[in-house]
């Protein structure tokens, strides 16, 4: 006999398989076509569901693309945890992390475009939300600097700050991807070569700090 619970749970996973086909037909067009170039018709139709169903889960195709967004990070976090090697020096655990990182967002050089010109155009609240996700998704980084001994001398407010300072590095450090076909090892070794700078000055003790 079907049950409140049975009838729910098939609800639940309907659900999910249509955000899942919605999100994927968009992850396609948006790579294909762009953002702009894209409707939410020709979402729904690939996706096999009326365009309807993009502002019952999404709200908007913005929202949609957004959902691409936190499932690119989500992915990050997931391969990230428990993967950093505890007993590495902080250079190695760097390389590990960025490496993730750059697998990851460069898996569609076009899509990420997409996504980093949409970072500059969302609601506040979108901000704060995808705020939360990243500090998760940096949270590997951050622990390398505390774990660090080159580091302890500095305030947590301190490697706050070069953890954003790196973050504003790492991003630049994905264009030459996009837009002059850089490989994927190259923008890694970029990125570990511009953040050298970062780090080895944070390392630095002044006479304040002795």
């Amino acid at each position: 006999m079907d049950t409140k619970a049975s009838r729910h749970r098939n609800r639940e996973e309907k659900s999910a398989a249509t955000r899942a086909r919605l999100t994927s037909a968009a992850r396609t067009l948006f790579d294909a076509h762009g953002y702009h170039n894209v409707s939410v018709t020709q979402i729904a139709g690939m996706a096999g569901v009326t365009h309807a169903m993009i502002n019952v889960y999404f709200h908007s195709k913005a929202g949609l693309l957004y959902a691409l967004i936190q499932e690119n990070n989500a992915s990050q976090i997931d391969t990230l945890s428990g993967s950093v090697p505890l007993h590495a020096s902080f250079e190695d655990k760097l390389r590990h992390i960025v490496t993730v990182y750059v697998m990851g967002d460069l898996r569609d050089p076009r899509l990420l475009a997409v996504m980093q010109a949409y970072y500059w155009q969302w609601p506040a609240e979108t901000e704060a939300e995808n705020r939360v996700q990243l500090r998760q998704a940096l949270a590997p980084l951050l622990q390398a600097m505390r774990d660090a001994p080159q580091f302890t001398h500095r305030t947590e407010e301190e490697l706050e700050d070069a953890l954003g300072a790196f973050y504003a590095i790492y991003t630049h450090g994905l264009r030459p991807s996009i837009y002059q076909d850089v490989t994927i090892p190259a923008c890694i070794e970029l990125i570990l070569r511009r953040s050298k700078p970062l780090f080895d000055g944070l390392a630095v003790r002044t006479l304040a700090a002795h």
